[in-house]
């Protein structure tokens, strides 16, 4: 007896070792796992505004897999393309009704289509670099960034 203790059989620490959750390299099929690999990408689709069903595919997938932070990730995703698909909507409806009303409707449906584009961006901004960071967000329930 050389007068080391440990509380770990001899096997656990081998595991944790090898098994500590951790990707050793780079994966093209990480990408389609959940993980902030997958969470970056789903930011990078829904900046590109056509790709965005996509990243909505993979919120709902990944949506209870994975830890805290990543449910919280991809919750702030669906709700990042809720309020893109809700701006762009009512901001066209006003287009739409505005083009026999009034022009003035129509410059607010623009504006409106305008500032839902923003903050798309703002927030696939912020959600990428806190997923490449690997952090959680501040409050992932925010309607703002």
């Amino acid at each position: 007896m050389t007068g080391l203790r440990s509380r770990h059989t001899a096997n656990e620490p081998e595991q944790r070792a090898t098994g500590d959750g951790k990707q050793k390299a780079f994966s093209p099929f990480g990408l389609f796992r959940p993980g902030s690999a997958n969470i970056c990408l789903c930011h990078l689709l829904v900046l590109t505004l056509l790709l965005s069903p996509i990243a909505l595919g993979f919120a709902f997938l990944f949506a209870e897999q994975g830890g805290r932070w990543q449910q919280a990730h991809y919750h702030y995703l669906r709700t990042t393309i809720a309020l893109l698909i809700i701006g762009l909507s009512a901001g066209g409806l006003m287009i739409l009704l505005g083009a026999s009303i009034s022009s003035a409707l129509m410059l607010a449906g623009l504006g409106l289509c305008a500032v839902a584009v923003l903050l798309c961006y703002a927030r696939s901004g912020l959600g990428f670099y806190s997923a490449l960071r690997g952090s959680p967000l501040r409050n992932h329930r925010s309607y703002f960034i």
